[in-house]
Formats: structure tokens, sequence, C-alpha cells
């Protein structure tokens, strides 16, 4: 089943236009990503200028990618692929995520599959070309709190929140970057608590070796999570690259050095595009004077320049020199690291990419980094949405056909306990209190009337206590609602269960489950189910039935 975007709030407005009517967004992008003509003019671009980058080659590239997958037991598929890389013919169809735990909210598996979909697509459409999937690890992200947890359905289908924390409690503050902090013993108690929550199935043992065999002590986040992603998508042939690698950073200088010499150009730029943006929609992120941030015994620090000649760190006492600053890039340039605005300029600086794919909020937030790739000579790609998926589970689907509930309905919670019960009841509050307002309106407004005759000023005295006994009215309906909700709790607790899973705290079930849950219920090919089942230019939500051969289906 397919939901039209415009029927889910959950969808800004730019991503809306983006899929819905390009012409009125098209000037904000490079490309239209539904033409497919386009790719061969990137192709065209890159093969001119890529090849031709002497901070590095191909052959580093595919170097240092060759020893990060070893480390993250990536398949023979992906080897092949880091291979191909080498050849001028070869092209990325990138994507890339925060290295949340246990993979995080399942967007990150739809932003995959994508991936090597469409890497297979444009192989079949182009021949004469290659192209391979790679995800950029976004692990130099400081924000611990966004990745520390998950959330799944326990046995009696309530939503829980796991949270991880390496010592145990939160810390007051946190500016380690994700690559930097490394589980503890501690984690084992934590799979144990989250395998005690989920329900027992004939897959919850594979699934647990699983993930006991990507997330140990003593590795970090972005190793447990490109290991437990090449477990889900084994044989795909998806690559892996961590950007805070050394040998990566030092392919990156010319873009840092860039930014440097020529702050506050790119905030300029992306200010004045994103006021153009404002007269329509809201924008997604905010440039700093230089995007940039220095990693200071192990913490991240945003790059601030106090006066002409001298820089310092955000939140610290530390200072540098301009000279200081530039011998520090020259000598140790893992130590910077891009924000959200430049941070797309360096992943297509140094992969040849035809294709970023992207969640609402990243289409969004491209709008705004068109001129600043131009102003890096940097070719910007396709920015190809991503799927977006809801998955109906039998017992959620058999409760909203018996019910007659359509998939946005679940999204108006109020309307649709009214409507269970109305269903339910054979009296039907709405329509009786309804009926009984259309009533005293009609009675009220023909005694006015005859009021008026004799006292004009009188007839406002009726109109104002007409309108009080309305509202009195309205308030004895909630409670007429209540009383009947509370008649037929059964039906509500069911109708509670279904909304909560569908629309989890409020969200697209996309943007809260972590994907183990649906791992542990219906096994490890629910991965190679959803590659059939997930249209990949869908233009619009897709809501697919985990109709699976042998799935487990308890609290039905």
């Amino acid at each position: 089943m397919l939901v039209n975007y415009k029927k889910l709030s959950a969808f800004n407005d730019i991503f809306v236009d983006y899929i819905n009517d390009f012409n009125s967004v098209s000037q904000y992008y490079k490309y239209d990503y539904k033409n497919d003509d386009n790719i061969l003019n990137i192709i065209k671009h890159i093969s001119e200028n890529y090849s031709n980058e002497f901070h590095y080659s191909r052959q580093n590239i595919a170097n240092i990618l060759k020893e990060q997958n070893e480390l993250f037991n990536s398949d023979d598929k992906a080897f092949e692929n880091i291979e191909l890389l080498k050849n001028e013919n070869t092209f990325a169809v990138v994507t890339g995520q925060q290295v949340g735990l246990l993979s995080g909210n399942y967007y990150t598996i739809l932003k995959s599959i994508n991936a090597i979909q469409y890497s297979e697509y444009l192989n079949c459409a182009f021949p004469e070309y290659k192209f391979i999937p790679v995800f950029w690890l976004e692990c130099e992200d400081h924000d611990f709190p966004e990745i520390n947890h998950l959330h799944i359905f326990d046995k009696e289908n309530k939503l829980q929140r796991l949270e991880y924390f390496p010592d145990d409690a939160p810390q007051e503050k946190y500016l380690t970057p994700a690559d930097k902090i490394h589980f503890k013993d501690n984690i084992e108690g934590f799979k144990d608590k989250l395998f005690g929550m989920l329900s027992q199935t004939e897959f919850s043992e594979e699934v647990r070796n699983i993930v006991d065999r990507s997330y140990k002590s003593g590795l970090s986040f972005s190793v447990t999570f490109a290991r437990l992603m090449n477990f889900i998508f084994k044989g795909k042939g998806m690559v892996f690259l961590n950007p805070s690698d050394k040998e990566i950073k030092k392919a990156l200088k010319p873009i840092f050095e860039r930014e440097l010499n020529s702050f506050p150009r790119t905030c300029e730029t992306v200010i004045e595009t994103s006021a153009q943006i404002e007269q329509n929609y809201q924008v997604q992120i905010k440039p700093q004077p230089i995007n940039l941030f220095y990693i200071l015994n192990d913490n991240r620090y945003l790059l601030e320049n106090k006066s002409e000649n001298i820089f310092s760190l955000k939140n610290s006492r530390q200072t540098f020199s301009r000279e200081e600053i530039s011998g520090l890039l020259e000598s140790n340039p893992e130590n910077f690291s891009a924000n959200v605005v430049l941070r797309p300029v360096c992943q297509d600086y140094l992969l040849p990419t035809v294709a970023y794919i992207a969640g609402p909020a990243e289409v969004a937030y491209f709008a705004q980094l068109k001129k600043v790739y131009e102003n890096f000579n940097v070719e910007m790609p396709f920015i190809f949405p991503r799927a977006s998926v809801t998955l109906l589970e039998n017992r959620i689907n058999n409760f909203l056909v018996k019910n007659e509930i359509s998939f946005e309905e679940i999204f108006d919670s109020e309307s649709l306990k009214e409507k269970i019960i109305n269903k339910l009841s054979e009296v039907n509050v709405e329509e009786i209190i309804s009926e009984y307002v259309k009533d005293l309106n009609t009675a009220m407004w023909t005694f006015g009337s005859e009021v008026r005759k004799i006292d004009k000023n009188l007839e406002t005295l009726v109109k104002n206590k007409s309108d009080k006994y309305i509202e009195s009215l309205e308030s004895i309906k909630k409670k007429l609602l209540d009383a009947q909700e509370k008649l037929y709790s059964g039906s509500m607790a069911k109708l509670n269960s279904v909304s909560e899973n569908l629309n989890p705290e409020g969200t697209l079930q996309e943007r809260k489950i972590n994907y183990i849950y649906y791992l542990n219920k219906y096994g490890m090919n629910l991965t190679d189910f959803l590659f059939e089942e997930i249209e990949l230019k869908a233009e619009g939500h897709q809501v697919i039935l985990l109709n699976l051969s042998g799935q487990n289906e308890n609290s039905r």
C-alpha cells in the first residue's frame, strides 16, 4: 500500500515538493533525481575532475577502504567492489547515518537497502559503468545521547526504551566523538536485558549470536555498528567508510584548508540560500562562521575565530594562532572534523559519488548546500530520497481490517477512538449531541426572533445563554465518551496497542523502532524479504505487510 506523503504530517514541506513538484524546488539542487539521463552528466564531470585530483588517488582510497573493511568483517563482494573502485569507470552510491546502538532506528536499514538497490539498478541501466554502494559511518558526531539507546516492543507489545552508558550513568556533557567511545563489560548486561524483554522465538538464538559477535567489550561504536550491518546485509557488497581515519583526513586536507582560509564564505553562502528557502519553507541546518571542529584530548570542539589571527575552541580556553592552526592541519589532519554543512562536500570530494540516498530531513538540508558544492568545486550528486516504510504485522493488520481503519486514521487518535466506540456501541454520542445542538440552535433562533420583537437587548442575553449551554454539552459529550471508553476498555486497549505499534510516541515506526525487534520476530530472511517488497522509486510512504512464512506472531 502506498500513502501520499501529503496525507502524513511527518514529512517536511520541501521534501514533499521535492517528490511531487520538483520544478518548485529545482533551483536548490543540481539534478532532478527522476531523470536518469543526468547520471551521465555526473559521470562526465567526475571523470574530468576526480581522476585529476593530486591529493589522493582511487588506488589510495581503495587501499584505505580495504583495510577498514577488514576490521568490519565485510563480505567478499564488498572487497570485490573496493577493487572495482580502482577503475575509472566505477562510481559510488552513498548513504550514511550516525552509528546508533544496534543500528539505531530502522530507517538506517531502509537507507542501506536503497543504496544497494539503486546501485543494482544503475548497473543494469548503464552497463558500461560500475556502481557500488558505500555507507559513510557518521562516527565523528559527539552527541552521544542520540546514539546510546534503542526502542523495541516487549513481550506484551509495549514500547520500551533501553539506554547504554559505558560507565552505567549519563555524563553531564558529551564531547567525545562516537568513534572514540568503546563498549565496556557492561554491554553484556545490556544485551541480556534486551533479549529478556523480547519474545522468545525460533529466531532469537541466531539473532542473539549475531549481536554477541558484533557487540563486544573493547570495540568502538563505529566498529560494532559496521559489523552488525555486515551480518544484516551479508553478501550484498556494502562498503563501509570510517571518515575519522588518519589517511582519510590527509586526503581531506585541501577541503579543511580552504574552509580555514576562506571563512566565513561557506557560512555566508548557506545563509544567502537559506534566506531564499525561508520564504516558503523551514531550513534544516544553521552554518557556523567556521564549519570545522577540532579534536583535543579526545573531545570535539567547534573551531572559532577570535580575531584575524587567533582561533579558539568553543567552551574551552584553548587558542591557536593562524600559523599554529595551519601547522596542526599539516601535521595532524586527523584532529580536524567537518560539521553537518561541510560533511557532504567532504564525502563527495573523497568518493566518485553519483547519488546520495537521503532521508526527508537530509533532502531538505541539501537544498541549502548547492552553492557550497560550487564554492569547493565538488560535484553535487543526485539526492535520491530513501524509501519511507511502515512494517505491518499480521495482528495489527487484522485489527485494522476488522474495524475498517485506514492507515492514515491511525495518526488521529481522538477521531479513531470515537470511530471504534461508535462502531461497538448502539448509542452514537457524537451524532446524538450534534443533533441536539442543531435542534437547540434552531429553537433558540426562533425564540430569539420572538424576544427581539419585545426587546432587542434581551436577544443578546438569550444568545449568550444558548452558547454557554452548548459549551456545557461539549463537556457532557466528553464525559459520555469517557464512559463508553471504559465500557469498551478491552477494545480500547487493543486500539492503543495498534496505535503505539504504527505511531510510536507520535512518530513513524522507522524513526523509533530498532531493527533487532523485527529480526528476532521474523528471522534474518526479513532483509531479503524487504529487498523484494520495497519499491525503489515509490513516490509515497510504503506500508508493507509482514507475511513471511515461519513468522512468529505471539500476543495476538
